[in-house]
């Protein structure tokens, strides 16, 4: 299979709003092909399937999601294309972006405002928000109409890029990140035997409804699910962030206290840098949604530390991604799972 590095580019340079996902099944294809014991699937929420038969009892759900933030067509005005956003794009980030329209057509376009020049008074110290943006695609009316209608989606456009001492920066790290995560625990297991079944769930709308993880979780019903998601790196303004050379470990509200007991003991005994992360409440990740499926599934949240979240610069160390791959492939190993009984958070 392909090395990790290149994996994170092919998914990052996918394309898949929530609600428009099944663009990045031909890139899983690409990546997993020519590999032997795997089935990949898509099924009614859009969520992408990777199927590995054990040789052991049990199952084990990861789930990342697969959608990435990104902008909606709300109106055609005159000669330009109104937005907002879908997931959570701060508008600070947008004026002067290069973007790309997905309707009849795929057009690329640039988002425009009012020049500082022609702002009345008072203007120029506020922030823009989403009515003082446009979509400039260089055409007419009569072409907008014929091409574009609203509810199509927009992508900000973002080269990878190689960053000094193994980062990375890009589009949708946030999670594509975290799925190469979970698919790179294929490289570290091709020789290790004690394996359950395995389920690595690339699900859909993680970042508007959460629907995606809900009905997967549903549908599989693993013994134990991990969730994998991102969070705040250190940097400027984050000094509470995780270290970028950290796993997050998820503790609290909605997580299965043994099984994060075990995995920080695991952590422990293989000196994998890790640090806790306060869970008080409903997390804002696909774990809440995947434990509260059917009657309730054990769940873990791992969490892969980022810098500049939800703009379309994101920066990643892909060693922390590998670091994660590797505690993974030695959890489904060894993770024996009647000692977990059928209590749900303890």
């Amino acid at each position: 299979m392909k090395e990790l590095k290149e994996v994170l580019k092919i998914l990052t340079e996918s394309i898949g709003p929530s609600g428009m996902e099944e663009k990045s099944f031909e890139s899983i294809k690409k990546i997993l092909e020519g590999e032997e014991n795997l089935t990949v699937s898509r099924d009614k929420m859009g969520n992408i399937v990777i199927f590995r038969k054990g040789d052991r009892e049990g199952k084990i759900g990861f789930f990342t999601h697969n959608d990435e933030i990104g902008l909606i067509v709300t109106k055609i005005d005159g000669d330009y294309l109104r937005f907002t956003s879908v997931g959570g794009y701060d508008e600070k980030v947008l004026l002067g972006q290069e973007v790309t329209v997905y309707g009849e057509k795929v057009v690329s376009g640039i988002i425009g405002a009012t020049p500082p020049h022609l702002q009345k008074a008072g203007e120029s110290n506020k922030l823009l928000k989403y009515e003082d943006l446009y979509i400039d695609l260089a055409m007419k009316n009569n072409e907008l109409k014929r091409y574009f209608k609203i509810g199509d989606r927009i992508i900000l456009k973002s080269e990878f890029t190689e960053l000094k001492n193994d980062f990375v920066c890009c589009k949708s790290v946030d999670n594509r990140g975290s799925a190469t995560a979970i698919i790179n625990i294929l490289n570290h297991i091709k020789n290790l035997k004690n394996i359950p079944d395995l389920y690595f769930v690339l699900n859909s709308q993680e970042e508007t409804t959460m629907v995606g993880s809900l009905t997967a979780a549903y549908s599989i019903n693993p013994d134990i699910a991990v969730v994998v998601d991102v969070t705040f790196a250190k940097q400027p303004g984050v000094e509470n962030g995780i270290s970028y050379d950290a796993i997050g470990i998820g503790r609290g509200a909605h997580i299965c206290s043994n099984l994060c007991d075990y995995i920080v003991e695991l952590a422990k005994r293989e000196n994998i840098k890790y640090e806790i992360e306060a869970v008080p409440q409903h997390s804002g990740t696909d774990a809440y949604a995947v434990q509260t499926a059917r009657g309730g599934i054990k769940t873990l949240l791992l969490s892969i530390p980022i810098k500049n979240m939800h703009s379309p610069r994101e920066i990643v160390n892909v060693k922390t991604i590998d670091k994660i791959s590797k505690l993974l492939s030695l959890f489904v190993s060894e993770v024996e799972f009647e000692k977990y009984g059928e209590k749900i958070i303890k």
